[in-house]
């Protein structure tokens, strides 16, 4: 074979490798984006409705908004943060001593979990928030 075939031949093995790596990552992106959004939905049924007498305080950050909701003695068992869209981007279940944390902060516009940001708007105009 040669020099130039051996080229040829290593870069197209390199060029497949890394598709594969390009479609295995892809891959695991979406398992990961599908896991977090399943835990997301586990704490917003857990919430019920936005709007309930269990909601007990919130969190306002730059990038999102966190309405957090009492279990018991607990007042802060029940955690969820949504985006400017309505996206649901985190949401914390902290009922036991190992609370569970689900995030698609670091990637909002991936969460296919949405809520009704007005619901939300309300809300936090409601318990004394500082406006966006």
């Amino acid at each position: 074979m040669s020099s130039w075939a051996r080229r040829a031949a290593l870069a197209l093995a390199a060029l497949a490798v890394l598709a594969l790596l390009v479609g295995a990552g892809r891959w695991e992106r979406s398992r990961e984006i599908r896991h977090q959004a399943a835990g997301m939905r586990k704490v917003e049924k857990l919430v019920g409705p936005l709007d309930n007498r269990t909601l007990s305080g919130y969190r306002v950050l730059p990038a999102f908004d966190c309405l957090v909701y009492r279990r018991g003695g607990n007042p802060f068992a029940l955690e969820l943060c949504v985006d400017r869209a309505g996206r649901l981007v985190e949401a914390i279940d902290r009922r036991t001593v190992d609370r569970k944390i689900w995030s698609l902060a670091f990637e909002p516009a991936s969460s296919p979990v949405r809520v009704d940001r007005a619901v939300v708007d309300r809300l936090l105009a409601r318990m004394g928030a500082p406006a966006a």
